[in-house]
């Protein structure tokens, strides 16, 4: 224990520097001892909250028992029942209270636009969360697809509008020479409605083939499924393969699309693909293949080295 004596100079020397230090050195311990008495019977500055803050200033310690409060931070309500007091117990703690205590304020709840629905990826429209909006099957979205709850001063509110869902409909088609498309007399395509194309008849020997996509359909806001097609005259000329067989696709004539396939004759190998189609160019693709010779067989007699012909004898020696 520090005594609280009062400073005296020792006998016979007064008052000397030695002796003031002396008596500063006591003050002190007798301070720090009383500091160490009350810290060890008091709390810490009071845990921080995500949700909460503290009202008034912290102090650098608390006795046992004093109280403090939070409330709630900007853009958070008080939810009843929840404490938020806490007390400095006994045990140098605080009497536990939570982030429970404050919840997020919500944006307005938003509902599902005409022909679209809205979907809350977090299950919530407290401000952070975010909604993301999608349309049916036959309308596409007009604005933003995702907009966020955000934070401003006080109140959060959405950083966009709920956009709208509008039908999907396409212009006619384009025109093609010398062919048509049915339907020809509507003026606008909804989601998902076709039209065939077909070309016009020309004189025997001019035949037009289509080529290309026959069937077309609306397969967005103003886009078409595939380019049209064309009608051309195919022509492809007579698949001749020296040296070959035509195994199927015989005929006279060869247009769009028609397939050959060949085979070498004997003593000949194939160079290129056994199949080729003619192609809307009037060219056969890949191109024909080509038969060609094939080499030698070798008949020169095996050659037996010495060491091999031991082993033969010596094979044959044994199995006798």
């Amino acid at each position: 224990m520090v005594s609280s004596a009062p400073c005296t100079a020792l006998p016979g020397r007064g008052k000397s520097s030695f002796t003031l230090q002396r008596c500063l050195l006591g003050i002190f311990l007798a301070t720090l001892a009383c500091l160490l008495f009350t810290l060890s019977d008091a709390c810490v500055l009071p845990p921080p909250f995500q949700a909460l803050e503290l009202v008034g200033k912290p102090k650098p310690y608390y006795e046992v028992g004093e109280e403090v409060t939070y409330r709630c931070k900007k853009g958070y309500d008080q939810v009843l029942g929840f404490l938020t007091i806490a007390t400095c117990e006994p045990n140098h703690t605080w009497v536990p209270i939570s982030d429970d205590a404050c919840m997020k304020r919500k944006c307005p709840y938003l509902g599902d636009p005409k022909f679209g629905k809205a979907d809350y990826p977090n299950g919530t429209y407290q401000w952070g969360a975010q909604v993301h909006f999608s349309c049916s099957s036959g309308y596409y979205i007009i604005g933003k697809a995702i907009i966020n709850c955000v934070l401003k001063g006080e109140n959060p509110h959405w950083d966009g509008k709920v956009p709208q869902c509008e039908k999907i409909l396409c212009a006619p088609p384009p025109k093609i020479k010398d062919g048509k498309y049915s339907f020809s007399d509507i003026e606008v395509f909804e989601y998902m409605e076709a039209v065939t194309y077909s070309c016009n008849k020309k004189p025997a020997g001019e035949e037009l083939t289509l080529v290309g996509e026959k069937e077309l359909y609306c397969a967005g806001n103003g886009v078409w499924s595939s380019s049209p097609p064309q009608c051309k005259v195919v022509k492809c000329p007579f698949p001749a393969v020296e040296n070959g067989n035509q195994l199927s696709g015989l005929g006279k004539k060869f247009s769009y699309r028609d397939t050959v396939v060949f085979e070498c004759i004997q003593g000949y190998y194939m160079n290129g693909s056994t199949t080729s189609v003619c192609n809307g160019e009037s060219v056969w693709e890949p191109p024909l293949p080509k038969c060609l010779k094939a080499p030698p067989p070798n008949t020169k007699p095996p050659t037996i080295s010495y060491s091999g012909l031991v082993t033969l004898f010596l094979y044959i020696f044994l199995k006798s």
